[in-house]
């Protein structure tokens, strides 16, 4: 049984893997202020609601630096083996990037879409933040970043005076008719408009043919919106995980480390 954990910004999402298949899968709120006590007591609570004592392994991919020890030493209490952090590039993808710049979020989600594509392919992440990335022949080349649409709409509240906050939305009509609205309206489709343009503007890089895959918290709504062939694959960073892991596996498989033979000591 495998755990494989994705922590990020907002949400830290957790899955179990067995037997070929995703057994359990979770979402905690992200706060650096928890001790590791407390997040070892919820997972702990979680793994107990499901009827399992531990796990054999732990692969983690974190772009939260202040949480990572903390969340390493609450996984290594229920793994049999040390828990791994992803750390690109590797795991049967290059990577055409500053390795130090590039978030394991990223660098995961386009591992999986390249395992899963083998083929030319957009990596879409829509969430907090939204990522745009391209993978050609198994080489991570870069791509885009930008705001999420709560960044938008916090955005438009602080730095104006007569602005309401306003949780934002995918509305079906394009002319409000009110403030909140066309606040709306304008971060909603405005946002689809971003992501369309950011698609289009790389498959025209890499290829129009590239596939697409689409994923974050935000991709099941702005699926039927953007107009573009996409497959939706809303547990694409925790697959990326688990490829990870697997490549691992089989690389300490076909070279497992060399058992040092002792001498015998020496008879005086």
């Amino acid at each position: 049984m495998i755990m494989a954990m994705d922590i990020g910004n907002t949400h830290i999402k957790i899955g179990l893997f067995s037997q070929g298949r995703w057994v359990e899968e979770w979402r905690l709120g992200t706060d650096v202020r928890r001790t590791a006590d407390e997040y070892r007591l919820m997972v702990q609570a979680l793994l107990l609601e499901s009827h399992v004592d531990g796990v054999d392994r732990a692969i983690v991919a974190s772009v939260v630096p202040l949480l990572t020890p903390c969340l390493l030493q609450v996984l290594e209490s229920i793994s049999l083996a040390r828990p791994i952090e992803i750390v690109p590039p590797g795991y049967g993808l290059e990577v055409d990037y500053p390795p130090a710049n590039l978030g394991a979020d990223r660098f995961v989600n386009a591992l999986a879409a390249w395992v899963l594509s083998r083929r030319p392919v957009v990596v879409v992440s829509v969430g907090t933040t939204a990522t745009v990335d391209a993978v050609v022949d198994g080489v991570y080349l870069g791509g885009a970043i930008a705001p999420g649409p709560h960044f938008l709409t916090q955005a438009l509240a602080k730095g104006t005076a007569r602005l309401p906050p306003v949780l934002p939305s995918i509305e079906p009509w394009i002319i409000g008719k009110n403030t909140e609205q066309a606040i709306r309206t304008g971060v909603g489709q405005g946002f689809v408009c971003m992501v369309r343009g950011l698609i289009e503007h790389t498959r025209d890089t890499i290829g129009n043919d590239a596939a697409v895959i689409l994923t974050g918290g935000w991709s099941r709504r702005i699926h039927p919106y953007i107009g573009i062939p996409a497959r939706l694959e809303p547990r694409l960073t925790l697959e990326g995980l688990r490829f990870a892991d697997e490549w691992l596996h089989a690389a300490h498989n076909a070279h497992p480390p060399k058992k040092v033979r002792r001498q015998p000591p020496c008879l005086s």
